[in-house]
């Protein structure tokens, strides 16, 4: 008789996520988009934000590559880029509402 492996799950483990790094990927994003959101004239700050996902996406890869780690990568940093958009989003939404 021959045994059947048992079933693996969904969503990898918690140390396959590096949450570590997906944690540093935000915090730079949120830093940039407070940089933009203070320094920046309104007329100018589309362009600025579009610079800080790209600087934001160039982190997370870098920050992923540097786990070594093949499984899970795309996933990882989908998620990463994905976060970082929605708090620069958040971020300028918050500073057009108090620049009002």
């Amino acid at each position: 008789m021959t045994e059947t492996p048992p079933p693996t799950s969904e969503m990898p483990d918690a140390h396959s996520w590096h949450v570590s790094r997906l944690i540093i990927a935000w915090a730079v994003a949120a830093v940039i988009g407070v940089l933009v959101s203070v320094l920046v004239a309104p007329e100018h700050r589309f362009s600025w934000l579009v610079l800080a996902i790209g600087v934001s996406t160039l982190v997370t890869f870098g920050l992923q590559l540097g786990t070594a780690q093949r499984e899970g990568f795309i996933t990882r940093v989908a998620f990463s880029v994905a976060g970082s958009v929605v708090v620069i989003a958040v971020i300028d939404v918050i500073g057009l509402l108090f620049s009002r």
